[in-house]
């Protein structure tokens, strides 16, 4: 039998917080480097693991909402993930159709092309004419995969009633086979046949164990698996990009999550908070580390200021936007959206609508 869930799971509120702080991290070095010419080779690369780190949990969270007692509804789980998502990064997008449109010197690659940004809204990963898949905002890349993987889920425990997500996980693993046999040429299904996709799988894995062997307190064996997930990734710092990231970091992530629930024990409402705040982080945090970068450090007054102040600074302006954004824009356009999509589509009986949505 499933353990218990509590309302609010700490550990992974913590992780979340964690991932969208290293990606910043990462984007920082890159930006620096591509900035002032640094040396390649010390980019925080493994930063970017925190993409991966979203993903696995992003595949526990899917299949603990899945596992819930109850009827699955797959109408109402597919509006929740709609309203959870889409109305923040839609705002972020058009924005960056506005500048690029208004201020096109400000971007290196991103056009004001009409294409782009329907696809963008979509969430498609398409070819719009220049052999890219990237989407407007330049993240949002990894929200194409998460929809991609909220519509399997939705598809195959609402139709065929698929609440362990094995139907899911076979499909995600035909599609990476797929993809490794014929290596297509084709963008678009070079991107939905990526191995970063068993990320998911990993995260299902991972609730699927936790929920027979959680324990109750602090014990040897997931301290041990958080780490030596966790050592795992820090001695692959400064390893560049890799075709088979779901290897190399996809599991050190699973590992990190399955250990962190048993070792991210304590209750912290200011760090869970934060938690609260990674995905309008993850959205925002480029704006701000762009401007700082290029336009803050060379400036007389800061340029002299040592590197750990630079990120110091950036780390507080970054979380600082991210709850602003959090608070003004992403929680009351969730509530709308969910509150107007509901309304034309009933709340089912024994869904558990009051219990607060891991993924919220």
């Amino acid at each position: 039998m499933p353990v218990p869930h509590p309302v609010t799971l700490y550990p992974v509120q913590y992780l979340r917080a964690a991932a969208a702080l290293v990606v910043m991290l990462f984007h920082v070095s890159v930006l620096s480097q591509e900035t002032w010419g640094l040396d390649p080779r010390r980019v925080d690369y493994v930063g970017a693991a925190g993409v991966d780190l979203f993903f696995v949990i992003s595949g526990f969270i899917m299949a603990m909402i899945v596992d819930r007692p109850g009827r699955f509804d797959g109408r109402d789980f597919w509006v929740r993930r709609v309203a959870r998502v889409a109305p923040a990064y839609w705002i972020i997008t058009c924005f960056v159709f506005v500048l690029a449109v208004a201020a096109p010197s400000l971007f290196n690659s991103t056009t004001a092309d009409i294409a782009a940004l329907v696809a963008s809204l979509l969430f498609l990963a398409v070819d719009t004419g220049n052999g890219s898949t990237v989407p407007l905002l330049v993240v949002g890349w990894t929200l194409n995969y998460e929809v991609f993987f909220y519509a399997i889920v939705a598809v195959t425990a609402g139709l065929f009633a698929d609440r362990r997500l094995l139907g899911a996980s076979a499909v995600i693993i035909a599609l990476v086979l797929a993809g490794i046999v014929f290596n297509p040429a084709n963008p678009s299904l070079n991107f939905y046949t990526n191995p970063i996709l068993l990320e998911f799988v990993f995260g299902i894995l991972v609730f699927r164990t936790w929920s027979r062997t959680g324990s109750a307190g602090l014990s040897f064996t997931p301290v041990a698996v958080f780490s030596l997930g966790a050592l795992l990734l820090v001695l692959q710092w400064e390893r560049p990009l890799v075709d088979w990231r779901a290897f190399y970091w996809g599991v050190p992530a699973a590992a990190v999550l399955y250990g962190g629930l048993g070792t991210l024990t304590f209750r912290s409402a200011w760090l869970a908070r934060l938690g609260d705040w990674s995905y309008a982080l993850y959205l925002t945090h480029l704006f701000v580390i762009t401007f700082y970068i290029k336009h803050v450090i060379p400036s007389d007054a800061m340029i002299e200021l040592p590197w750990p102040v630079h990120y110091l600074i950036m780390t507080v302006a970054v979380f600082a936007t991210a709850g602003i954004y959090n608070r003004f824009v992403e929680r009351p356009l969730s509530r709308w959206v969910l509150d107007k999509l509901r309304r034309r589509t009933p709340h089912p009986v024994g869904t558990h609508a009051a219990a607060r949505d891991p993924a919220e």
